[in-house]
């Protein structure tokens, strides 16, 4: 598959005979692109209601284009209609991919409250997208989007989450806000290849 990486969290993942599948369009990458640089897609994901995951620019353009949208109870209240509420652990498919949703917990907000509920997602059973989250028990996978800056997020999380899902392969995400240095981040990794992507760009995995 083919993990292309947009601002923030937002990225796309497609297979090359397959679908396009379009993950956490949020504030961050809607003020740097256009929907349209997205591409052609075939669904859309969302994990949690944070503006930087989820933007009603986006929303907008995604109901225009009538895309299927997957989301948890929460994400799903926000919008009125046309969106599939996923379940903890309930494989379903989107874009032609087998995904299994994961509820995984927020990340701790700055001021110490939990955040909203955050729903992962383990597409084709070999990457994780976690949203916000960092605890990733019982999740095994060959690739992890994985936050490297938030909150209450630390390289020592993201670390600890390569090592708790047995990754080789490591794609940093969410340091537009918070920001990282991804250089650095790739240099202290020690078990796990590190894919640092600009805007736009993408591996193959």
């Amino acid at each position: 598959m083919r993990f292309t990486k947009f601002p923030q969290s937002c990225a796309v993942i497609e297979e090359p005979d397959g679908g396009r599948l379009l993950i956490d369009p949020g504030n961050v990458a809607m003020d740097a692109v256009a929907f349209d640089a997205f591409g052609t897609l075939d669904a859309v994901l969302f994990t949690h209601r944070h503006p930087d995951h989820f933007d009603p620019r986006a929303l907008e353009a995604i109901l225009e284009r009538d895309l299927p949208i997957f989301a948890n109870a929460d994400v799903c209240g926000l919008i009125d209609d046309g969106a599939t509420q996923v379940h903890d652990g309930q494989p379903f498919q989107a874009a032609g991919f087998d995904i299994v949703p994961r509820d995984l917990p927020h990340v701790v907000l700055v001021n110490g409250a939990a955040g909203p509920p955050n729903t992962a997602y383990v597409i084709d059973g070999r990457l994780l997208h976690p949203g916000d989250a960092i605890e990733v028990n019982g999740v095994n996978v060959d690739a992890v989007a994985v936050p490297v800056a938030g909150p209450s997020i630390s390289f020592r999380d993201a670390y600890v989450m390569l090592q708790r899902t047995g990754a080789s392969t490591a794609i940093p995400i969410h340091y537009d806000t918070f920001s990282a240095n991804t250089a650095l981040f790739e240099k202290f990794v020690d078990i796990a290849t590190v894919v640092v992507l600009d805007h736009g760009e993408w591996v193959d995995l």
